[in-house]
């Protein structure tokens, strides 16, 4: 399970870590964004040590949402040192976010 981010503690979790974190931008009832989640568990399991994973709720944290320009969902952005390295958008399979991730 993705721990989930909000205006509070973002910090603590991104702008406060060092190395790759991986947040997926999510409604509860999208469809694509519910099928995503157990593929972005897989790659936090599978990358452990070097990739961290979080999620954040669009219909709670609109302010984090429009602070990354988040249009459509799922968004998924990789952060590295607290700054946004690259974006996609859309259900993505494991092996394609794992070649588009480059780890």
């Amino acid at each position: 399970m993705l721990f989930d981010l909000t205006n509070d503690n973002i910090n603590d979790f991104i702008n406060k870590s060092s190395g790759l974190v991986l947040v997926e931008f999510y409604t509860p009832t999208c469809k694509n964004c519910q099928s995503l989640l157990p593929i972005l568990e897989d790659i936090s399991d599978d990358y452990y040590g070097q990739l961290k994973v979080y999620k954040i709720n669009c219909e709670t944290e609109i302010q984090l949402a429009d602070t990354y320009d988040v249009f459509s969902l799922p968004t998924t952005i990789l952060f590295d040192n607290e700054l946004p390295l690259k974006e996609i958008s859309g259900l993505h399979s494991y092996k394609q976010i794992v070649s588009w991730l480059d780890l």
